[in-house]
């Protein structure tokens, strides 16, 4: 049986800060943040004018009387009553006055043309670039081939019990809780998950996940998918809950992978969302930070894991079919911290769901991690 109601959670400081070091801190209203601006162009105004007709040249005839404009001006007038006072009306048009030097309204529109012409160009380059960049980010996930899938959901019993706890020193154990209302998805014991597939330690901590729940039911729509090519561990070979389902009769799983693949910006695209029930689990069972942080893991409100369990960098250059193919060698160190890390969270499964099946939560491996664990399963 599981501890009593006013037993307090132990874990040990350093392996709290482990933890912490362990994960990737992610603000919520920060996830998936874009600024933008559409510029609007002034529009240039044009004034019209009304151009009149002159009147043909005349022959001068009549001379003005009396002195100063205004006598001038009646003359004229009189010779041709439509012409605008101050005009000359008998002015051909080669003798109008010469416009203001300056540049000409056909050759501003010209640079302005060559101006739009040349942003347009430069836009596209910008675009260009930025596609291209993104394009080398982004990993195009793919359902796993049969034989990956195979040696990693069917690993050979005899390997858990001969793994056990794993490399002393190198995992990180689950932290166990108390006294908490069981979590329930279903009607079934309730499996939490919140991952981001940009994220090395994620990687790392699906095989382990992958390995122990498939002691207990089915994946069905698991896709391959490797970590942020510009964050620690690059393109760690790993695989994606974005298209999966899990089905067991013993407990039911909700394993979100709340964020997509990193942007060339570094910015971390928001794929999933959670529900308030999720979100209130992820605010009180994440002791790692004051933010959300990934990967984490709730079993039940019974067993808490805050960070990856062991480094990724174990599996550093590794293709993905190597590390499925050494699943089977338990003399293996990366087998040892994979399935290590399984017997860990199979002893938790099978506290919540009541030990089942009984050939699981008996085998030695996993009793050597409950025991650990100082749990009774």
């Amino acid at each position: 049986m599981a501890e009593g109601a006013n037993d307090k959670p132990q874990r040990k400081a350093a392996g709290k800060e482990q933890s912490r070091q362990m994960s990737r801190s992610i603000r919520l209203r920060d996830a998936a943040r874009g600024v933008g601006r559409n510029g609007v162009p002034n529009r240039l105004s044009r004034e019209g004018g009304v151009a009149r007709t002159l009147a043909p040249r005349q022959e001068a005839t009549v001379r003005p009387r009396g002195r100063g404009s205004q006598a001038k001006a009646q003359n004229q007038r009189a010779r041709d009553p439509q012409a605008p006072a101050g005009r000359c009306p008998n002015a051909r048009p080669s003798q109008r006055r010469s416009p203001r030097p300056g540049r000409s309204r056909s050759t501003f529109y010209t640079w302005g043309a060559v101006a739009l012409v040349m942003l347009v160009i430069v836009v596209l380059v910008v675009v260009s670039s930025t596609s291209s960049k993104t394009k080398a980010m982004l990993y195009n996930a793919a359902p796993v081939p049969a034989p990956v899938l195979r040696e990693v959901t069917r690993v050979p019993a005899s390997v858990y019990n001969a793994v056990g706890t794993g490399i002393a020193g190198a995992i990180v154990p689950p932290r166990i809780e108390t006294g908490q209302k069981a979590l329930t998805f279903t009607r079934k014991p309730g499996v939490f998950g919140l991952f981001g597939e940009f994220c090395p330690y994620c990687a790392a901590e699906r095989w382990a996940i992958i390995t122990s729940f498939s002691r207990f039911g089915t994946f069905a729509g698991l896709e391959t998918m490797q970590s942020s090519p510009v964050d620690v561990d690059p393109k760690t070979q790993t695989f994606t809950f974005k298209t999966a389902t899990f089905i067991s009769s013993y407990f039911t799983a909700k394993l979100v992978e709340y964020f997509g693949q990193d942007k060339p910006t570094g910015r971390h695209t928001v794929i999933g969302k959670l529900t308030k029930q999720e979100a209130s689990l992820v605010e009180k069972y994440d002791h790692t930070t004051t933010t959300m942080s990934v990967p984490f893991m709730d079993m039940g409100n019974k067993m808490i894991s805050e960070g990856v369990s062991f480094t990724p960098g174990v599996l550093k250059g590794l293709a993905r079919t190597t590390v499925a193919s050494l699943l089977s060698n338990p003399n293996n160190d990366i087998t040892k911290l994979i399935i290590g890390t399984s017997n860990y969270m199979s002893a938790g499964i099978c506290t919540i769901d009541g030990g089942k099946p009984g050939s699981v939560c008996s085998s030695a491996g996993v009793q050597a991690a409950a025991e650990a664990l100082k749990l009774n399963v």
